[in-house]
């Protein structure tokens, strides 16, 4: 699934590189200029689990959820109109979320439960690195016990994650649907999917850092390619939804 996705994905980009790019950047940019992208901000090692729940943290993470599903909408729009029209479509992708409004808060909610994983992921990557080190150099059995369990919960963190992250494509296919609703059809469009899903977000970290560090800009090119393979990747999961019902139909 993932390759047939990334394929997808550069065909959309075919002729629209320059465009596409340029939106996406658009988009990153003022999430930069805001601080809400998910790798800024500084990380305090706190051994309180309950730290990222705090107010401060809260507001900031609610405030990043309205302006991230903002942003996502008009990207998204933008590029699945590629395929139908060039005709002001950036004007009227930056006018979508507002002619349908009900998603500026369907896709926060959705956005502020992703963020809030994210950033429990986040921590709880910094003390799996801290206790793998304790462990190299010969921890007690406790340690060694509270290790495993914390990687355990690592685990059902980034499944919960992966799990809800269509939540967001089924809002803007379907603007009408409520949120718990969009969260359940997530679940169950990801089942037997989230392996090919994490693939792709681990191969743009890599690509990301490697187009930082070799041209600069090379990683904004890394991330609008992630962006338009991640829609495929839910364009494909959503044709195989569509072929099971109607399997279940005919045979039902």
């Amino acid at each position: 699934m993932l390759e047939s996705s990334i394929k997808n994905g550069f065909r959309v980009l075919e002729g629209n590189w320059l465009r596409i790019i340029g939106v996406v950047f658009l988009c990153y940019i003022i999430k930069l200029i805001a601080g809400t992208l998910p790798v800024q901000g500084t990380i305090i090692i706190n051994f309180d689990p309950l730290a990222v729940l705090n107010s401060e943290t809260l507001l900031s993470l609610v405030l990043a959820s309205v302006l991230n599903s903002f942003l996502f909408f008009i990207m998204v729009d933008y590029i699945t109109n590629t395929a139908y029209t060039m005709r002001r479509r950036f004007a009227k992708a930056c006018a979508f979320p507002f002619q349908n409004w009900q998603l500026l808060y369907k896709g926060a909610i959705v956005f502020f439960l992703s963020n809030v994983l994210l950033t429990i992921i986040g921590m709880m990557a910094i003390y799996a690195a801290l206790g793998g080190l304790v462990s190299i150099a010969g921890g007690s059995l406790t340690v060694l016990a509270l290790y495993g369990v914390l990687l355990l919960i690592f685990a059902g963190v980034v499944w919960l994650f992966l799990s809800i992250s269509q939540a967001v494509y089924i809002l803007y296919h379907d603007p009408d649907i409520g949120v718990m609703a969009g969260l359940k059809q997530s679940f169950s469009m990801m089942k037997g999917s989230r392996w090919p899903l994490l693939g792709l977000f681990l191969l743009m970290m890599v690509a990301t850092m490697l187009g930082a560090l070799l041209i600069g800009l090379g990683a904004f090119v890394s991330i609008a390619i992630f962006e338009v393979v991640r829609l495929s990747f839910y364009k494909e999961l959503l044709q195989k939804r569509r072929r099971e019902e109607w399997h279940a139909k005919v045979n039902g």
